[in-house]
C-alpha cells in the first residue's frame, strides 16, 4: 500500500473531506454552546490539573478553568484572541 500522499492518492480526497467535515462539525457543536476550540481547549486542560483530591480546592481550579475559558468563547473579552488562535494555531 502506498502512503505516500499525492495529487494522484485518492485517499488525500478522502482525509481533506473527512478532516473538512470533522472541524465543520466539532465547530457547529461548540459554537452551539458559545464555544470556540480556544475556550474549549483552556477549559479541558486546566480541568484535568484537579489533582488534590480535595473537593474545595478542585471545585476552585474548576472554577477559575471554567472562567478563563470563558474569556476566550463568544461574548468575552478575548474572543478575538480566540478567534485568532483557533484558526491559526488549532487547525487539524
Amino acid at each position: 500500500m502506498d502512503n505516500n500522499i499525492t495529487p494522484q492518492n485518492p485517499m488525500q480526497k478522502q482525509d481533506t473531506y473527512y478532516e473538512a467535515t470533522m472541524r465543520w462539525i466539532e465547530d457547529t457543536y461548540l459554537k452551539y454552546f458559545g464555544q470556540n476550540r480556544t475556550s474549549y481547549g483552556v477549559k479541558e486542560t486546566l480541568s484535568k490539573t484537579e489533582v488534590t483530591g480535595n473537593k474545595d480546592v478542585d471545585g476552585i481550579q474548576h472554577a477559575v478553568g471554567e472562567t478563563v475559558g470563558n474569556v476566550f468563547a463568544e461574548g468575552g473579552v478575548g474572543e478575538s484572541v480566540g478567534k485568532v488562535v483557533d484558526k491559526g494555531l488549532l487547525t487539524r
